[in-house]
Parts: structure tokens; C-alpha cells; sequence
């Protein structure tokens, strides 16, 4: 799963502060906000390090009836499979981070579990799981489609009886192989109980509905997709927006089911198509309803968009998509060759792919054996097809043989990716990934000698974005209340948006007001997951309150933000972000070695015999954390006009 793997990734080595005193807030120099080098709003009340801290490998989490259920994702993949929590002792241990875990459901060998939910079918509560291939490859002709090796792994989704969850039950294992799935979703309709899911095809017919009404026995119902949605002709796609960016692509990455108004309606994350919505009344034959376009330029940054939808969720009872990009490369890059820029992907591993330079040749075939000795001067760039064993290994057959660098050349079609390293050895040489026509241009042997070189430019990372649903125009602030200018937001259009400033800025001051330069210092900065709060989803959004949702954003910890229309910031009160007809109301990294979330789950149980809303939360490295969420009042950031930082606790509280 190449897009999920960062364009840098270092270990984030940062302190911030506790949750701020009311003085600290009050005597700030930015008109009320809370200082950006503090935490807020989230307070720890439990956590479980589960299988032991390794790095990278936790992923998902939800709850329910009081446990949680957290997966793993890995590569290469151990075994670790899914851990369930005991909730209530998680929080009763802690300040401890270790007893909570109650089971350990392993997964197949040489497979990882990205997705988890649960969804409670008759009198039988269901852990659904989904499975995608990982580990060390099987030497494999290349494929059909020019797709990856074939893996060792399983693929699918597996079902669970986790009504006694100490003592979860397989009640279905890696059905609907699919080469893999990602994510899935469940819910109840007319007295039976439906899945929507994932597939790992990327052939534009990747959404599979699934009738689990009688778990032991799943029904596939029918397998969809955009060409379906859209009429079979790719152009029908918004304003072309087919793929872009450095890891362009148009497939199905994430679900989500709403009923709203008395429709169970679908929101896909279709990466570069957006976000797309589907009436699903009938799971054996969605019909689809609309799709978002991206905002080009992009607001912030003002660099072309990329898209890379990758998760959404309804707001506002269905009025809102709140949704998120997944960027993993702040930068757009290209290779510049013949006096033509050519957009590439870049390699993950190895050198800075800024210093590829040098005098092209083809290497005459796919590189994953022995490749002969350049012919052209020094230095040389091999230039190799896409296919039959990883990128590293061409890499590495490349820097044997002498050359400099090298520039793998798509052979499924145009479309770009950042690729990811395979088995040790590694290249330290720089390299890149082109488009197959812009490939034919490289592999011409009249060009070759011919100088290539590569550049790249700051575009930022994936933010949030509120998405119009509400069937009609919505007017808007632009720029702020105080500015006097609106907009006509059409359905699907969109309505504001927010980023962390680490998220959009190239340098900056880090925590302890040093200069640094976030894409290179610190680790993955882009959003991942998000869930509405469901104690605010009825509030009608003012410039002083509206509906909020949780987001875990990797290195940049928890944030908490609220639809706020009027609201425009642009950190010129250096409070930490910038936005638009959205505000920030709390955020929290963890201060001993930072953070790295990947997973958000929003849910309800008794502490202290009173009902509590937790938000439970995966960080990659460190487990599961359990918060609480309380906002700042009014009084807590003083009474002035401009002290804007606070919620009503009248309109929030359960």
C-alpha cells in the first residue's frame, strides 16, 4: 500500500506543554488563542501500549459495549492482528500503560489488519476486520496491469464473535479476497444488516456491498465503482479530475453510512475523484448521487491541488462532509528533461530525489536482474520499467551496474506514486517515477545522453475540508466575518477548511522557538482519520459554536476543531493554524517523544456511574490513549471581544 508511506518519516523530538492555566491563555500575545506550543481541551484518563511499543505498527481502533479494538499494520507484517481493551481498566490502571489488553486476535502470516469495526447483528456482536497482503514477496512474472508481485499474504475480511470479547469467536475468515481490503463499513437497514467495503483492485470497480445479516455465512451482493457511478467514461470525471499529484490515482480508500432524511447514504473517499455519495437504500444497487471538486488552486498553500481524499464522515445530521486528505509528500516534484517538465513521484528510500541528475539511458527492460554498465558519460540515470519485483531492488541494480540515479517509468498508465522500499539491500542512490507516455520520451534511444535533473516545490501536506451537503446553495464568509465578503457555496462545494501551520508552512519556529523546517525535522504531518462529536452535530454552526469532530493528525498529535463560520485564520496571531469558516478547540501531543496518530473513535461509557463521552485513539508507536474533551469557557481566556477561543458549555455539554 504505497500511498500510505511517507515521504519522510523521522522521529518526532519535541516538548510541549501541559494544558495551559487560564493566565497562560489570557496573558498570550495572540488575541486569546491558545499558544501553539500548547496542549488543550483533550485530557489523557487511560492507555494500553497492548502488544509491547513497535514502531509503526498500530492502526485502526474501535469500541464498544466498554472495549476497544485496535489493529495492526505493518511491513514487513508480524502477527499481531487485533488487540481488545478493556476500556474501564485501561483507566483505572493509569497512570500505568500496561493490563488492559484482555485478548489478541493473530492474523494470518505474512498479513496486517488496517481496518476495525464492530456492529452488533441479532443478539451477536460482530468484529469485522480487513486483511491486505504484506511481507516478503513470492518471485513472480510480471503481472497483469502491471501490478505489484504477488504476496504471501491473505486478503479479505474475516468475521468475529466478540460478544464475550475475551473470547472472540471466527465466525467467517478472508472471505472476498479481492487482492485485499481496506476498509469496511456497517450498518442496519429495513431489518437486515449490510457491509460496505474497499477492495484492493485500483480498476475503478472497487466498492463492494455485502449482506451480513447472517454472519456465517455473508452474501456478496454486487461490486461497484466509479465507472459505474460516472457512465463508463473517465471525462465525466469533475473537471477532469482524474489524478494528480505525486501519488495520483483514483480509487475507493475509505466508507462511511449515514441515514439521513430516511436514506442510508454512502460517503466514499475516492482519492483524487474526492468525495463521493451514494443512496444505498438498496446495497445490491447504489445509486449514485454526487461527487466533489477540489478547489485549484488549493486555498492555503495556493500550489494545484492533489486530492487524495482519504477518509470522511457525515456532520450536522448529513448538512456537512466533514473529510481529509492524506499527502504524504509536501512537495510537487518533476523531472526536467528536453526542456519539458515532467511531474514524478519519488522514491522513499535512498538519497534526496532533489539531487537526481544526470545523462539518461534505458536500461532495456524491467531491472530486476543484473543490468549492464551505462554507456552514457557520467553521471548516468537509469531509466527501467515499472514491474516484477520492487522499486528498491531496480534501484539497487542500477547503482551495481554504476549509474546515479534512476527513473522508474509507470507501465499501468500515467498515473503517479511515491514508492516504497522492499527486501534489504537498499539503493542510496536518488530516484524517481514517471508517467508511461511521458516514459516513451525518456526511453527513446535517440535521447539518450540526454540531461535529466530533478526539482521539487513546497505544497504542503493533507488538511480537513467541510464539504457542502445540504442539497442547495450556502452562503459563506470569506476571509472573515469582519471582511464583509461571502460566497455561494454549491452542493458539494466547499465550506471552509483547516490545517495545523506545520501542515502548509515549509519553515517555521519549532515548540521551543527554534527555526526548523517541518518536512525534513519532524515526522508524517499530513491528517489521517476524523469522527464527528455526536454531542454537536445538532448545533447550527455560528461564528461562536457548531458542529465538531475529532481528528488524529500522525506527528501533530489530537485536534479538536468546530464548522464556525465567520472564523478566518491565518496565523498572523501565531496560533498555530490556518482556516476558514473553521476553528480549532483543542489539540494535544504527546510530550515525552511526541506522537503519531493514526485512528479516532468517538464514543459514550460510565465513569464514575456518570455517562462520559471518550475519545479513543491509536497512535502508531504507543498504543491506545483514552481522552476526555472538555472546552475552554469564555472566562477561561477572558471577557474581551476578541478572546474567541472558548465553546458554550450550555450547547456542548451531554
Amino acid at each position: 500500500m504505497k500511498r500510505r508511506l511517507a515521504f519522510l518519516t523521522m522521529a518526532l523530538s519535541l516538548t510541549v506543554a501541559l494544558a495551559p492555566t487560564a493566565g497562560l491563555a489570557h496573558d498570550s500575545p495572540n488575541d486569546g488563542h491558545i499558544p501553539k506550543d500548547a496542549n488543550y481541551g483533550f485530557e489523557v484518563i487511560g492507555r494500553d501500549t497492548l502488544g509491547g511499543v513497535t514502531d509503526g505498527l498500530y492502526t485502526d481502533v474501535w469500541s464498544h459495549d466498554g472495549y476497544a479494538y485496535i489493529g495492526t499494520f505493518q511491513d514487513p507484517c508480524t502477527d499481531a492482528g487485533v488487540f481488545i481493551v478493556d476500556v474501564a481498566a485501561a483507566i483505572a490502571n493509569y497512570p500505568d500503560t500496561e493490563g488492559a489488553t484482555v485478548a489478541d486476535i493473530k492474523s494470518a502470516p505474512n498479513t496486517r489488519i488496517n481496518d476495525v469495526k464492530v456492529h452488533t447483528v441479532g443478539d451477536v456482536d460482530v468484529l469485522i476486520t480487513t486483511q491486505e497482503p504484506c511481507g516478503k514477496s513470492i518471485p513472480a512474472a510480471p503481472q497483469a496491469g502491471g501490478n505489484p508481485p504477488a504476496q504471501v499474504g491473505q486478503g479479505g475480511v474475516s468475521l468475529y464473535d466478540v460478544t464475550d470479547p475475551a473470547n472472540p469467536r471466527a465466525l467467517r475468515k478472508n472471505f472476498l479476497e479481492f487482492g485485499g481490503v481496506h476498509n469496511t463499513f456497517a450498518w442496519d437497514w429495513d431489518g437486515k444488516s449490510y457491509l460496505i467495503g474497499t477492495a484492493d483492485t485500483f480498476d475503478l470497480f472497487d466498492t463492494f456491498f455485502v449482506d451480513i445479516t447472517k454472519p456465517q455465512s455473508p452474501k456478496l451482493l454486487t461490486v461497484t465503482g466509479a465507472l459505474d457511478w460516472l457512465g463508463q467514461d473517465p471525462s465525466a470525471f469533475d473537471d477532469g479530475q482524474f489524478a494528480t499529484g505525486s501519488s495520483a490515482g483514483n480509487f475507493n480508500h475509505d466508507v462511511w453510512v449515514n441515514v439521513i432524511d430516511d436514506v442510508p447514504t454512502a460517503v466514499v473517499s475516492y482519492w483524487d475523484l474526492g468525495f463521493v455519495t451514494l443512496d444505498v437504500t438498496d446495497p445490491a444497487n447504489p445509486v449514485f448521487l454526487d461527487d466533489s471538486t477540489y478547489v485549484d488552486p488549493e486555498p492555503i498553500v495556493g500550489q494545484p491541488y492533489e486530492g487524495n481524499a482519504h477518509a470522511a464522515v457525515f456532520g450536522g445530521g448529513g448538512d456537512y462532509i466533514f473529510g481529509g486528505d492524506e499527502d504524504f509528500s509536501p512537495s510537487s516534484f518533476s523531472v526536467s528533461f528536453l526542456g519539458t517538465e515532467y511531474p514524478a513521484g519519488v522514491a522513499l528510500f535512498g538519497d534526496d530525489p532533489n539531487t537526481l541528475s544526470g545523462n539518461v539511458e534505458y536500461v532495456g527492460g524491467d531491472g530486476c536482474a543484473a543490468v549492464a554498465a551505462p554507456t552514457v558519460a557520467a553521471p548516468a540515470v537509469a531509466v527501467i520499467d515499472r514491474g516484477a519485483c520492487f522499486f528498491s531492488t531496480k534501484g539497487y541494480n542500477a547503482q551495481v551496474a554504476g549509474y546515479d540515479g534512476y527513473i522508474i517509468v509507470n507501465n499501468a498508465g500515467d498515473g503517479l506514486l511515491n514508492m516504497s522500499a522492499g527486501d534489504p539491500p537498499l539503493p542510496t542512490i536518488p530516484g524517481a517515477f514517471i508517467g508511461q507516455s511521458d516514459g516513451d520520451v525518456f526511453k527513446d534511444v535517440a535521447n539518450a545522453g540526454e540531461t535529466a535533473s530533478a526539482s521539487s516545490i513546497f505544497d504542503g501536506w493533507g488538511y480537513l475540508h467541510i464539504i457542502n451537503n445540504t442539497g442547495g446553495d450556502v452562503e459563506v464568509p470569506v476571509g472573515g466575518a469582519a471582511s464583509g465578503n461571502t460566497a455561494s457555496i454549491p452542493q458539494m462545494g466547499e465550506l471552509g477548511y483547516y490545517a495545523p501551520e506545520q501542515t502548509v508552512q515549509e519553515c517555521g519556529l519549532d515548540f521551543e522557538g527554534e527555526e526548523v523546517c517541518w518536512g525534513t525535522d519532524f515526522g508524517d504531518l499530513t491528517m489521517h482519520n476524523i469522527e464527528a462529536d455526536p454531542l454537536t452535530q445538532a448545533l447550527t454552526p455560528t461564528f461562536d459554536q457548531g458542529p465538531r469532530m475529532f481528528v488524529s493528525w500522525y506527528s501533530l498529535g489530537m485536534r479538536a476543531v468546530e464548522y464556525r463560520p465567520g472564523h478566518f485564520h491565518d496565523n498572523s496571531n501565531d496560533e498555530g493554524s490556518y482556516s476558514q469558516n473553521v476553528h480549532e478547540v483543542g489539540r494535544w501531543i504527546e510530550p515525552e517523544g511526541g506522537s503519531n496518530f493514526w485512528g479516532v473513535h468517538v464514543d459514550q461509557m460510565e465513569i464514575d456511574g456518570e455517562p462520559t463521552q471518550v475519545i479513543l485513539a491509536s497512535d502508531r508507536n504507543n498504543g491506545l490513549y483514552v481522552f476526555t474533551f472538555s472546552c475552554l469557557t469564555r472566562g477561561d481566556v477572558g471577557d474581551d471581544p476578541g478572546d474567541i477561543l472558548y465553546c458554550d458549555p450550555e450547547t456542548t455539554s451531554p
